[in-house]
C-alpha cells in the first residue's frame, strides 16, 4: 500500500509538474534510476529525506507525505521523526495525529511515549500546535487512568488557555478538573496553578473560590514574592465585595507586610474605609493612589472613588473626574481580561454617576459600553446584571429605550459579540 501511494504521488505530481525524470534528478541530486524504481514501485520505502527533496521539487504538500509515511509505519524512531517534522509544519491536525499515532504504537511503552510527547512541546513555538499536543496527552492520559501526565497535560493547558479572554469562563472550568492532580504536579507549579485560579475567579467574581485558591497556594508558599503578594490582594478584595471586613483588614496587613507591597495597600485601606462609611479617610487615600499610580492602573482607583464621591454628593467631583478620563483609562483595554473588568467595572460606575449627576443619555451609553466589556469576558452574570441596570435606570428615568439600545440588547442576548 504505502509502495503504491508514493509511487502514485511522484508520477502525478511529474506530470502534473510536467517535469521529466532526468530534470527532476539535476533538482533533487537523487539518481534518476532511483527515481524510476520509486515511481515504479521498484522501491518499497524510499528514504524520508529523499522523499523532503522530491516534495519540495515538485510542490507535494508536506502533509500529503507525512500522511503517506504514517500510514505505513509503526517504528517508533519514524513516528518521532513525522512528529518532528509536523511540529515544524505547525499544523495542529497533523501533529495530533502523529501523536495519536506514537501512544498507539505496540513497539513502544506508553509512559515513553509520553514522555517524548511532553519533550516534543519544548520544540513547538506555535500556540495552536502546543495546545493540539496537550489535548492528546490529556485525552490518552484520562481515558488509560494515568495521573501523572494527566495532571501535567491539564495544567500546562490551562497555563496556555488561560489569558484567551473569549473562553475566560469555560477556561475556568477546564482548569478545575486539574483539582483531583495537584499532587502530580511540582510544588512551585501547584502554587502558581492556585494563585492563577483564586486571579481568574476573581475576575470572574467567584469570590469565595478565589479565597480558597489563594489560600491553598499561600499555604504552601513559604517565601515572600511578588505572586503571593497578588493573591493577598485577590483575597482582600474578595473578602472586601462578600462584606466581611474583619478578614479584609487581617489579610490586608498581611499584604502590606510583604517586602513587594506597593501603591495599592493604600487603595485597598481606602476601600476598607469606604466599607466603613470613612469617607473623607478612603478619599484621601484614594488621591494619594492616583498620584503614585501609573496610567494603566489608575482606572479601578477610579472607580472606587467615583462611588465615594457618589455616597458623600460631590457632584462637582464626579463631573471633574469623568472629565479626566484620558489621563487613566489603559492604554489598550483588550489586551488582557483583567483589563477588560476593569473597563467594565469602571464603565458602569461612570454610568450610575453620570445619570445621577443629570448627564442621562450619557449615563446610558457608559452602561451599555460597560455590559459590552463584560459580554466579551464571557461573563454572563455581569451581562445580565448590567441590563437589569440599563432597564431600571430607564425605568426610575421615565425614558424609553431607543430602536438602536433595544437592537443592542438583542444582539447580547443571541449571544453575539457587540464592538461599540
Amino acid at each position: 500500500m504505502f509502495t503504491e501511494v508514493i509511487g502514485d504521488l511522484l508520477l502525478t505530481y511529474r506530470q502534473r509538474e510536467n517535469i521529466s525524470l532526468s530534470e527532476l534528478a539535476e533538482r533533487t541530486g537523487i539518481s534518476k534510476a532511483a527515481l524510476s524504481k520509486i515511481e515504479s514501485r521498484e522501491t518499497k520505502r524510499p528514504g524520508f529525506s529523499q522523499w523532503k527533496k522530491i516534495a519540495s521539487a515538485l510542490q507535494i504538500p508536506d502533509v500529503d507525505i507525512i500522511t503517506a509515511y504514517l500510514d505505513s509505519t509503526d517504528r517508533p524512531a519514524s513516528i518521532q521523526l513525522l512528529l518532528k517534522e509536523a511540529i515544524e509544519l505547525n499544523y495542529p491536525p497533523v501533529v495530533q495525529r502523529v501523536a495519536m499515532r506514537l501512544l498507539e504504537t505496540p513497539k513502544m511503552d506508553t509512559f515513553i511515549a509520553l514522555d517524548h510527547l511532553l519533550q516534543a512541546t519544548n520544540d513547538a513555538k506555535d500556540h495552536s500546535v502546543l495546545l493540539a499536543l496537550y489535548e492528546v496527552i490529556i485525552d490518552y492520559a484520562r481515558k488509560r487512568g494515568i495521573p501523572f501526565y494527566l495532571g501535567k497535560g491539564l495544567y500546562e493547558r490551562y497555563m496556555l488557555e488561560r489569558d484567551d479572554f473569549s473562553r475566560f469562563e469555560e477556561t475556568y472550568r477546564r482548569g478545575k478538573e486539574l483539582l483531583h492532580y495537584t499532587d502530580m504536579l511540582q510544588p512551585i507549579e501547584r502554587i502558581t496553578f492556585f494563585y492563577r485560579m483564586g486571579t481568574h475567579a476573581y475576575i470572574l467574581g467567584y469570590y469565595m473560590e478565589s479565597i480558597e485558591f489563594c489560600r491553598k497556594g499561600i499555604l504552601e508558599d513559604e517565601t515572600d514574592n511578588k505572586a503571593k503578594a497578588s493573591a493577598l490582594i485577590s483575597i482582600v478584595n474578595s473578602y472586601l465585595r462578600l462584606g466581611d471586613l474583619i478578614l479584609a483588614e487581617l489579610y490586608l496587613k498581611k499584604y502590606e507586610d510583604s517586602e513587594y507591597a506597593d501603591y495599592r495597600k493604600n487603595h485597598l485601606r481606602a476601600l476598607l474605609h469606604a466599607k466603613q462609611e470613612r469617607h473623607e479617610d478612603a478619599i484621601r487615600l484614594y488621591e494619594q493612589c492616583l498620584a503614585e499610580a501609573g496610567q494603566d492602573s489608575r482606572v479601578t482607583i477610579v472607580s472606587d472613588l467615583l462611588e465615594v464621591y457618589l455616597e458623600s454628593g460631590k457632584e462637582d467631583l464626579i463631573k471633574e473626574l469623568i472629565v479626566s478620563e484620558d489621563q487613566f483609562l489603559p492604554s489598550d483595554i483588550l489586551a488582557h481580561p483583567y483589563r477588560i473588568k476593569l473597563a467594565a467595572r469602571y464603565y458602569k460606575r461612570k454610568g450610575v454617576s453620570q445619570i445621577a449627576v443629570g448627564c442621562v443619555e450619557d449615563g446610558f451609553d457608559s452602561l451599555l459600553q460597560s455590559i459590552s466589556y463584560y459580554q466579551q469576558l464571557g461573563a454572563s452574570e455581569k451581562v445580565a446584571e448590567g441590563i437589569g441596570l440599563f432597564l431600571k435606570h430607564h425605568r426610575l428615568q421615565g425614558k424609553n429605550i431607543s430602536f438602536e439600545d433595544m437592537e443592542f440588547i438583542e444582539r447580547l442576548c443571541h449571544n453575539k459579540v457587540v464592538n461599540e
